[in-house]
């Protein structure tokens, strides 16, 4: 009998530990590397505040010593595996940084988040948790270097048909959800327009849209601009009516960028100013290659600090899909 139950018991304490093995989070503490320009040192603490709900310290050393460091928050989707960081405010701001958000994925076999930095001039990210897989070796004659200070994409003090961009930054290429992921410019049928959905989801956050803008193309139609202004919590949805191929798009300014990437399914950009009381200037730039019709283009501004009922912030319906 006693055998018997030693064996029961054994066997409760297995499950019981495996249920608690299978209910670990994404929180702890992370090391590795995010690539803007060079691949630089990276540490990561995160916590779980429940209910998906994330809050986190981005910790990465800088040229010349020392470290720089930032609050965020974002949300964690355990049965996808995926993950959103915003970031919120400085700890330790070293001259010259800018903060930067981080959209992945999380794979608790390896302990590892992988995943895109969210800013225009930077890309991957790769970190690995207490325990972890060890991270593969960077090809050969690379290496982790400190952060460099970062070199945001200005705009000119006066707005020419030759902006002063940085020649390596290209930009972003354009995508939603109507389109297909092989890059054919197949439209893929949905139930509802991709800025449909984003519309109720900016509604359900107490956002009202603040106006449209309808972006201009140049004389060939391989570049189009337009100028607005952040505030201080500003967000903005792009919309393509027509062939989007090959599009691109670049917003320039000095505030902070966060891009949801194909967590929203048109792109949506937070950008964060709060060293400049006036509002930073932010200009739009966008590109495609020569040839056929442009589609249109519309750039969406919402915020949670107006109130616009009669803003719809969605395109006419167009003739060209």
């Amino acid at each position: 009998m006693s055998i018997r139950l030693g064996a029961i018991l054994c066997l409760v304490l297995a499950a019981a530990c495996a249920t608690r093995v299978h209910a670990a989070g994404i929180g702890g503490k992370y090391s590795g590397r995010y690539q803007c320009g060079d691949w630089n040192g990276l540490d990561l603490a995160i916590t779980e505040e429940g209910a998906g709900k994330l809050s986190a310290e981005f910790i990465f050393p800088v040229k010349g010593g020392g470290t720089g460091s930032y609050s965020m928050t974002g949300q964690y989707d355990e049965r996808a595996g995926t993950f959103l960081l915003v970031p919120q405010r400085w700890t330790r701001r070293p001259a010259g940084y800018q903060m930067v958000g981080m959209e992945g994925r999380y794979d608790p076999a390896t302990k590892r988040l992988t995943g895109k930095i969210a800013y225009v001039a930077c890309r991957a990210f790769e970190l690995v948790g207490e325990g972890g897989v060890p991270l593969a070796a960077l090809p050969s004659g690379s290496s982790v270097q400190p952060a460099q200070p970062a070199q945001p994409v200005r705009p000119p003090q006066v707005y020419s048909s030759a902006p002063n961009v940085q020649p390596t930054v290209q930009g972003v290429e354009y995508w939603d959800a109507s389109m297909a992921a092989d890059g054919s410019g197949k439209r893929v049928l949905r139930e509802a327009e991709p800025i449909d959905d984003v519309i109720d989801w900016l509604k359900s956050q107490k956002y009202s849209c603040v106006g449209t803008q309808r972006i201009a193309w140049n004389a060939d139609g391989t570049k189009a601009t337009a100028e607005d202004r952040v505030g201080t919590r500003e967000t903005y949805v792009i919309e393509c009516d027509g062939d989007c191929r090959g599009l691109r798009y670049m917003p320039m300014t000095d505030a902070s960028i966060y891009a949801y990437g194909r967590a929203r399914p048109v792109p949506v950009l937070y950008m964060r100013n709060v060293a400049r009381p006036t509002g930073a200037v932010l200009q739009w730039i966008f590109t495609r290659e020569a040839g056929g019709t442009p589609p249109d283009i519309y750039v969406h501004h919402w915020n949670a600090h107006s109130f616009n009922s009669a803003g719809g912030c969605k395109a006419p319906k167009s003739n060209n899909k």
